[in-house]
């Protein structure tokens, strides 16, 4: 078993006698590059030849400080494997085709032809060989251009996703993900016959109501009956295709849940549909065009039982995104990637439908394919542990979080009987569902809830726990030489972990921001986020936009119409989507968003804030989820009290924190100090002190860690150091504030990363620094339990006594170990700023936090410090960097940049052959060569 950061437990090899293999191209300059991304598995029809096509970030750096890009193999893949004879165990890898840009799209037509879609390069790509012989190469034959140019958002390019071909061979259709359309192919000249626009204005004449989008996979029925699955609007688009130049609408099948992956019955008579956030599989009557019923994965475990309370509650996160049909039509296989497993459902007639076990799989599972005779499955995942960064891999160049992440193919005889009903134990297992929550632990919690009434929760960007906590010295489990922005940088943040609890096994699940705000959110990922995020990744020619914080494809979907769009957009939204198919009135309508799951109290709702309302409780919202207005050098002064001069800061974009957003605290913005928003925070906090209505929670962003924007920091702060240092005080003057307020003793303040991905850490790339302070918090504490954001979150329900909000949060450990409930619950805490603050523009007045008696601030103890570099520097070293929102910059680079910046000549970390594990039981030193499953 292997501890994820998601506080979950991965055992790929469980199954008797799997073998697992990674997808190392096998380049020859780089001989052990591992591919990310596989998304996708296709069986040629004689079965001897199994393909796996890649959407992953895959980009590779060289050089002498492994900076600059390698465009020959920055790429993603189609690996071709000989599962042949004696191969049908342990796949032979044949070939790893190159190919630019990629998505969920993968067809054979015959046993020598093979198509694989382009994602960003809007085509259709078209490979031959000489002969079935499963050893014959491949070469590229064809590109089928789909023509779009762009898709249908704000800035993004197309996304050519899921494939079909009709029974003859002679029609192909793709789903253009990002254009809400499919497109069908004449295969004989592979030519385009024609394309047809899913939404309601093209196939209604319905103007402003959302479907048909973000269609992601196709089948089709030999007479000709095309099926399409649509992410966003939860349905299934029925079209005849009988005359493929002029397709003909038939209806649309609404589901329960996000629709993706989509087998036909080997009669076809039935079409299973896996739905996502529910945790079903839809059955389908491809004649009748209805749902005849709806398979829960979840009932196999009882995991909807809320730890046997009996209230039944039905809880999701499995995340359903796949599904495959043994030959014989009797087993449906349904792939989870939620909770990286695979249900066995027995279709057999005369039993009816029902989960008869599930497998365990490795990290992220995509896709499983049958060898010709059923007896052996093929299962690909999208990503795996990262461990240490960096981590020696030899020959391995990347080290950044994506690119330590790596998929793997396992195969494995399709388990039965009582091999079958063990696995299902150790997939209940390595999800806590077979867990039960220890009485110490709900006798903590139960106390906490009875004398805590509000928890106050903020959120910062980026690093990791050795970037910033690792000079700590207090027995906990740090790496001085990875520290950049130690004591002297960040005297806060030392002061309130040395002096309340340093939690030094806390991970987040996040690879970035993208899936980060999700996690610090959702405490969960939705798996189309997670896929996009990689490609987004990975720099502008994947072409995947960044699917968060309210947005997708870039527009502000949680607002439901125009007006409101406009208006938190600067009348944007109008102008970049006029010109689009449809217009304005049909790009996403709608507040569906495919980055938020559901909840058992209600769509999209699966969120903490919104279970803190679902409870009763109230909620005020500073810089999460928010469009700012205008840019540093736009926005109206004066920048130090908005709120006085009535100037409007951000305007929210989740529906239910339309109302509870406070509109003059700024969202993410580099060149705007967070000491400057923790004074709008505290001007609102003084109300409430006066008129005693704090809010039950608070959602608090302060992003300065991230760093940026040097050139046009109004706070006078133009270095990485100042910006953290400033991040570090905004912090300390929040925490000062509650200690010396009537709150105190009622109240929970809890900080984390929203990730660790702009860092290096000797135990894991996503362990990150976490803060509790507060009544009742331990005082000189380590705590070396392995907790994470899910743990975070499940802490807050407990005691703010909502529900939870999905599978991670009801199953996971309360961070009980941080508390002590013998005490009086009394405690103070007093901020003070770095001295590489002076001369900047932060604090209270003007002339900054210089002196006692400027509202009590002061500069920490020992000499002064100062920037190695001043902002000229910083700004040319950045030059050409995009600051205007979360990670466009890019990532690998900038982490040098900032290591160079701060550390000067000290070489860049070097991979560690031996390295500290992350685990349950708390942290272990291990070889890298035998970092495996134990």
């Amino acid at each position: 078993m292997e501890l994820l950061p998601t506080g979950q437990f991965i055992s790929p090899k469980a199954i008797p006698g799997a073998v697992q293999q990674l997808l190392n191209p096998q380049l020859s300059a780089k001989p052990t590059q591992i591919v990310s991304g596989a998304i996708k598995s296709q069986l040629s029809p004689d079965g001897n030849t199994l393909a796996v096509i890649t959407a992953g970030y895959n980009t590779v750096y060289t050089g002498a400080s492994n900076s600059t890009l390698d465009k020959t193999d920055s790429t993603q893949y189609i690996f071709i494997y000989d599962v042949s004879g004696a191969n049908k165990a342990t796949p032979k890898l044949v070939q790893a085709i190159h190919q630019n840009n990629a998505f969920d799209g993968l067809a054979w037509n015959g046993n020598q032809t093979l198509y694989g879609t382009g994602g960003a390069d809007d085509a259709v790509y078209v490979y031959s060989r000489p002969s079935a012989l499963p050893s014959a190469q491949w070469s590229q034959t064809a590109a089928i251009a789909l023509n779009h140019g762009k898709g249908i958002g704000s800035g993004v390019k197309p996304n050519a996703g899921g494939l079909a071909l009709s029974g003859n061979g002679r029609i192909l259709v793709v789903a253009n993900n990002y254009n809400d359309s499919i497109t069908i192919i004449d295969t004989t000249s592979n030519t385009i016959m024609s394309e047809y626009d899913l939404r309601p204005f093209n196939t209604s004449g319905t103007q402003g109501v959302a479907g048909g989008e973000y269609p992601w996979a196709v089948s089709l029925k030999s007479d000709d009956t095309a099926f399409v699955s649509s992410v966003r609007d939860r349905e299934v688009v029925v079209l005849n295709l009988s005359n493929p130049a002029a397709p003909q609408f038939i209806t649309r099948i609404p589901v329960k849940g996000n629709a993706y992956g989509m087998t036909l019955s080997p009669d076809q008579s039935k079409l299973y549909v896996a739905v996502s956030n529910t945790d079903q599989v839809a059955v389908i009557d491809t004649a009748s065009h209805r749902v005849e019923k709806t398979i829960d994965i979840a009932r196999q475990s009882g995991d909807g039982d809320d730890h046997g309370s009996g209230n039944n509650r039905k809880y999701s996160g499995r995340d359903t995104v796949n599904v495959t049909v043994s030959r014989d039509g009797r087993t449906l296989y349904a792939v989870n990637n939620g909770d990286n497993s695979i249900a066995v459902i027995s279709l057999d007639g005369n039993e009816g439908y029902h989960v008869t076990g599930l497998i365990p799989t490795a990290y992220a599972p995509k896709d499983v394919t049958l060898s010709a005779d059923g007896s052996q499955m093929y299962i690909i995942n999208g990503k795996s542990n990262t461990g240490p960064n960096p981590l020696y891999t030899s020959g391995t160049t990347a080290q950044y979080q994506f690119g330590l992440e790596q998929s793997s193919l396992v195969s494995a005889p399709v388990p039965r009987g009582d091999v079958l009903a063990r696995l299902t134990s150790q997939v209940d297992e390595n999800n806590h569902y077979s867990v039960r929550e220890s009485q110490s632990d709900r006798q903590t919690m139960n106390f906490l809830h009875d004398h805590i009434k509000h928890v106050i929760y903020v959120v910062k960007e980026n690093r990791t726990f050795d970037q910033i906590l690792g000079d700590l010295g207090n027995g906990s489990n740090g790496d001085p030489s990875l520290t950049m922005y130690g004591k002297a940088t960040t005297p806060n943040f030392h002061n309130i972990a040395g002096n309340f609890v340093t939690i030094d096994n806390f991970a987040d699940p996040g690879d970035g921001s993208m899936d980060g705000w999700s996690w610090v959110q959702h405490a969960h990922v939705t798996p189309t986020e997670e896929v996009s995020q990689q490609e987004n990744y990975a720099g502008v020619s994947r072409g995947m936009s960044y699917e968060s914080e309210g947005a997708n494809r870039g527009l502000p979907v949680g607002l439901a119409t125009t007006a409101m769009r406009d208006g938190a957009s600067g009348g944007a939204y109008s102008t970049v989507t006029s010109s689009l198919p449809g217009g304005t009135a049909n790009a996403l309508p709608g507040i569906a968003d495919i980055s938020v799951p559901d909840a058992p109290f209600g769509y999209q709702k699966a969120s903490i804030y919104d279970a803190v309302l679902q409870a009763g409780g109230t909620v005020r919202n500073y810089g999460g989820m928010v469009n700012n207005t205008g840019s540093i050098g736009t926005i109206a002064s004066p920048l130090l009290n908005p709120f006085a001069a009535g100037n409007i800061q951000a305007y929210p974009l989740k529906p239910s924190l339309v109302t509870l957003t406070d509109p003059y605290y700024r969202g993410f913005d580099q060149g705007y100090p967070d000491t400057f928003r923790e004074l709008e925070w505290n001007r609102e906090f003084q109300q409430y002190v006066a008129n005693g209505r704090l809010p039950s929670f608070e959602f608090v962003r302060m992003g300065s860690d991230h760093t940026g924007s040097y050139a046009q920091n109004v706070g006078q702060m133009g270095t990485a150091e100042q910006e953290q240092a400033d991040n570090d005080f905004a912090v300390g003057k929040l925490i000062e504030t509650v200690a010396h307020s009537p709150y105190a003793k009622s109240t929970l303040i809890v900080v984390v990363e929203d990730d660790s991905q702009a860092g290096s850490d000797h135990v894991d790339s996503h362990r990150a620094p976490a803060y509790v302070v507060g009544a009742y918090v331990k005082k000189n504490a380590v705590v070396s339990t392995a907790y994470s954001q899910v743990n975070a979150i499940r802490t807050m329900e407990d005691v703010l006594g909502t529900q939870h909000i999905n599978l991670n949060t009801a199953y996971a450990q309360p961070m009980a170990d941080v508390f002590d409930t013998g005490s009086d619950g009394s405690w103070t805490y007093t901020a003070v700023a770095s001295t590489i603050l002076r001369g900047t523009n932060v604090g209270n007045v003007a002339t900054g936090p210089t002196s006692a008696g400027n509202d009590g601030n002061q500069y920490a103890q020992g000499p002064d410090i100062h920037p190695l570099h001043d902002a000229t520097y910083w700004a040319n070293a950045t030059k050409g960097f995009d600051f205007s929102r979360e990670d466009r910059v890019p990532p690998e680079l900038f982490n040098r940049v900032l290591w160079t910046g701060v550390m000067g000549d000290k070489p860049y970390p070097v991979p560690h052959s031996i390295y500290t594990k992350m685990s349950a039981e708390g942290t272990k030193t291990v070889a890298a060569a035998d970092d495996d499953d134990d």
